[in-house]
């Protein structure tokens, strides 16, 4: 079973943990394409882009002058992460065998990276999916990785007991995967989670609830060493429980 997550616009290589074990991102080649372009954006064209403040756009102008540099700063990408997803999975309390076990079961995509294992080694960037930045496979980064994360993650699924994505990342994250290619040979499921409004009687997503319960929940698979979607309908964090009447065979959804 895999989860994938998205990652954060914050980073902070800071954190006062240190892993003794560390890899490098797959897709080497695509990358270093990525960052040449990144490279050959003028503030302007960056602000544009991305739609950044001008001191976000100076910060990541020179964040982007530095990647692959000889002294530029590089940290495990499950540390370098720093939005409501990450804090909410508590890392600081994770065992060396919870750090193993996400680095084998847990996935994070990325507009520059394509996708990440826990330990692989990453710069301070920044380059949300969404962009719209040309390349040579087309007018954004979708069509740039989507055949390249889809088979990188069938090729991983095959080597798992139980061939389960499960996804826990947004929207904009999940379309650079080809579900219809995923779902031929394995189990595709999407989690909710929702919130009780009273006043309409029904449940409803959240933004910022939704991103802390994915954290939570996260960090719930790899402390318990999930690997059967029975297990995971255990999830009970925060005030969640499974909700079977909206739950059907590609959705769970959790309700509070």
């Amino acid at each position: 079973m895999i989860t994938i997550i998205s990652p954060t616009t914050t980073m902070n290589f800071d954190k006062n943990i240190r892993l003794n074990k560390q890899s490098i991102p797959i897709f080497k080649d695509d990358i270093d394409y990525l960052i040449k372009l990144l490279k050959s954006l003028k503030k302007e064209e960056l602000s544009n882009l991305m739609n950044l403040s001008e001191d976000l756009t100076i910060l990541n102008h020179n964040r982007h002058k530095n990647l692959s540099t000889k002294n530029n700063p590089k940290c495990e990408s499950i540390l370098a992460f720093d939005g409501e997803v990450f804090n909410c999975m508590k890392i600081y309390e994770f065992t060396h065998e919870d750090f193993d076990f996400a680095n084998g079961n847990i996935r994070i995509l990325s507009g520059l990276y394509g996708i990440l294992k826990p330990f692989d080694l990453i710069e301070p960037y920044r380059l949300e999916m969404k962009s719209k930045l040309v390349n040579n496979r087309g007018d954004d980064l979708y069509k740039f990785w989507k055949d390249k994360i889809t088979q990188n993650i069938m090729n991983e699924l095959s080597t798992h007991k139980n061939k389960i994505l499960i996804n826990l990342a947004s929207s904009e994250y999940l379309k650079c995967i080809d579900l219809k290619s995923i779902k031929k040979d394995y189990t595709f499921i999407d989690i909710n989670f929702k919130e009780y409004n009273s006043s309409k009687d029904t449940y409803q997503t959240k933004g910022l609830y939704a991103k802390r319960a994915r954290g939570y929940m996260t960090s719930f698979i790899i402390r318990n060493k999930i690997d059967k979607i029975s297990d995971l309908k255990k999830f009970n964090i925060d005030g969640y429980s499974f909700n079977e009447n909206l739950s059907d065979d590609n959705k769970l959804v959790f309700t509070r």
